[in-house]
């Protein structure tokens, strides 16, 4: 799904804590994956002088509309695309210093199978990883999905936060946080029901905005999450 320029607006809090977290950006070696068309690498790049954003992505559409808005916008020299792999990441050990794999803002229509110890190994010693993610705590019944999957939430991680922070122990990361993004998230799926004036798609707000089980903060949350490398 893509939002509108407005709902983009009420999210723009996300990307400031994902830029907030790899400061300083300037100078570094960032990978994003899933790059989608690229907007997150650009919002990386956009404050560099140097250092460079490598995005992956599995889409080959995305990956041309990404490459072409790099030249379109003079970041040739700060952002290089390349086609992804759906469960490694092409890239020697300790390439990177920072890697953001966000799927809230600018997601991808084919997310990869990428666990954290493979985004944690292409890290250096002390490098960052910010991650975002839409997950799904509990079984939802297939014309609840249906009716999700209309309104554009066609992708959910089925996973806890509880699931993640194990996840980034089991790959060695430290400093490890959960951050709730769904009250932020909320903000801008209210402004999208609110102007559906067709009304065509109002089942899927209602589950998502009003369910007492299935809705926002019941059964689907937005989540960040961040870990560092051990330095030694």
């Amino acid at each position: 799904m893509k939002w509108s320029r407005g709902e983009i607006d009420r999210l723009v809090p996300i990307l400031e804590q994902v830029s907030s977290d790899l400061s300083p950006v300037d100078g570094k070696r960032i990978l994003v994956l899933c790059s989608a068309t690229g907007e997150m690498a650009f919002w990386l790049a956009e404050m560099m002088e140097r250092g460079q954003v490598t995005g992956l992505e599995l889409d080959p559409e995305a990956l041309a509309i990404a490459s072409h808005s790099a030249h379109e916008m003079g970041l040739e020299q700060l952002v290089r695309f390349q086609a992804a792999e759906k469960v490694s990441i092409p890239m020697p050990e300790a390439s990177f210093e920072a890697l953001v794999s966000e799927f809230i803002v600018y997601p991808t229509s084919m997310p990869t199978e990428i666990g954290q110890p493979e985004m944690a190994r292409v890290l250096t010693p002390g490098g960052r990883m910010a991650l975002t993610d839409v997950i799904l705590t509990r079984p939802l019944p297939q014309a609840v999905r249906e009716a999700l999957a209309a309104i554009g939430l066609d992708y959910l991680c089925e996973a806890s936060q509880a699931d993640f922070r194990k996840w980034m122990g089991e790959a060695g990361l430290v400093d490890v946080e959960v951050i709730d993004l769904t009250p932020t998230v909320r903000q801008a799926w209210e402004l999208r029901r609110a102007a559906d004036l067709s009304g065509l798609h109002r089942p899927g707000y209602a589950y998502l905005l009003d369910h007492p089980s299935f809705s926002l903060g019941k059964a689907i949350f937005y989540i960040y999450v961040r870990g560092e490398k051990p330095k030694n």
